[in-house]
Formats: C-alpha cells, sequence, structure tokens
C-alpha cells in the first residue's frame, strides 16, 4: 500500500514539473518607460472665461515603472513633469504622480491601452474669472488614459509612441474673488518613450 503511494506520489511530481517550469518562467519582470511628450493645457470652472488663447503648450517627461503581471498587463506607477510654462508673471507647474495599469490585446502586436489614477500637485494653476488671472496652489485628484504602440528592438529594449489625456480635478477652490466650483485642469500629451524590460 505505501510502495503505490510512494509511485503515484512520484508520478504525480513528474507530470507537475513541466508546469513548475513552466510558472517560473513567466514571473513578472521589472520594466521602465521614459520619454518626453509635448503637453497642452486648458483650465475650466462653471465660472472661468476661457478662449482659444488660453491654451498653453509645453513640454514634459514622462516616467513609468512597474512589473508584468501577465504576458499582456502591466502594473505600475507613473510620473508625469509637465514643464513650467509662463502666464503673466506666474510659472504654471504640475506634477501627476499615479498608480497605473498597462493592456495590451495582441501578444504579437504592439498596441496598447493605459489608465491611471492619483493625484497631482498644482502650483500657480491660471484661472480667468471675470476677465482677471489668479494664480492656484492646490492638490487635486488625477486620472489618466492613454494608448499607443511599442516595438522591440531586442529582447529587453524597444521604443512606443503614445497618446494619452490627463485630468487634475481640484474641486471648489478659495479665491480673491470668492469661492470659484467645479475646477478641472485638462492635459493632452503626445510624444516617445524608451522602454525596457
Amino acid at each position: 500500500m505505501s510502495l503505490r503511494l510512494l509511485a503515484l506520489c512520484a508520478g504525480t511530481l513528474a507530470c507537475l514539473a513541466p508546469a513548475f517550469a513552466s510558472a517560473q518562467d513567466s514571473r513578472p519582470r521589472a520594466w521602465i518607460v521614459a520619454g518626453a511628450v509635448s503637453t497642452s493645457t486648458l483650465s475650466s470652472c462653471e465660472d472661468c472665461v476661457e478662449d482659444p488663447a488660453t491654451y498653453r503648450h509645453t513640454g514634459s517627461v514622462l516616467v513609468n515603472v512597474g512589473g508584468s503581471i501577465t504576458s499582456r498587463a502591466d502594473l505600475g506607477a507613473e510620473l508625469l513633469l509637465v514643464a513650467p510654462t509662463s502666464d503673466a508673471e506666474n510659472r504654471i507647474r504640475v506634477t501627476f504622480l499615479m498608480a497605473s495599469a498597462q493592456f495590451r490585446p495582441w501578444q504579437a502586436k504592439g498596441f496598447f491601452v493605459k489608465g491611471g489614477a492619483g493625484m497631482a500637485f498644482v502650483r500657480n494653476w491660471i484661472l480667468t474669472v471675470d476677465g482677471a488671472d489668479t494664480g492656484v496652489k492646490s492638490k487635486a485628484l488625477a486620472l489618466g488614459l492613454g494608448s499607443g504602440w511599442e516595438w522591440r528592438f531586442s529582447r529587453h529594449v524597444g521604443a512606443q509612441v503614445l497618446g494619452a489625456m490627463h485630468v487634475a480635478a481640484l474641486g471648489d477652490l478659495e479665491i480673491a474673488r470668492g469661492t470659484v466650483e467645479n475646477v478641472m485642469g485638462n492635459f493632452w500629451s503626445v510624444g516617445a518613450a524608451i522602454v525596457v524590460r
């Protein structure tokens, strides 16, 4: 009886050995993405007076770090540093720090979609209320959506082009003229990055 049990256990382990090896090969791999994007920004709120001249354009640095959780999905963190833009005497500075997830629908293709949520740190964001500009300093809930295409140059190095939209929901802000309700910062970015996996 014990000899049969021992033979059964040995046979089971022999059958499971390829599965254990496969599981070890598919372990999560770390990756990093770093690149430059061109960003356009626009503020909006219920009392804001906006016209096409209120769009501001600047460069930004985008960095993602994380790990692969499956062959098609990645999980990590995203940092978007929006370069300061000047408006009158104010220098607008915004930094996004978010958790992000990326999904590739096809393994053989480079297309991906990504999304994230976290915080935006805003300094001197310009609101145009009643014809006057006001600088705002605040933290905000941040959301991001994007997509792009990735190419592999070697097993570990590649590049990607991407487009993304980030939103900073600043909420109700107190300024000298009173409360400004439902303030939003909108950021549209297009650029390229190097990928190391």
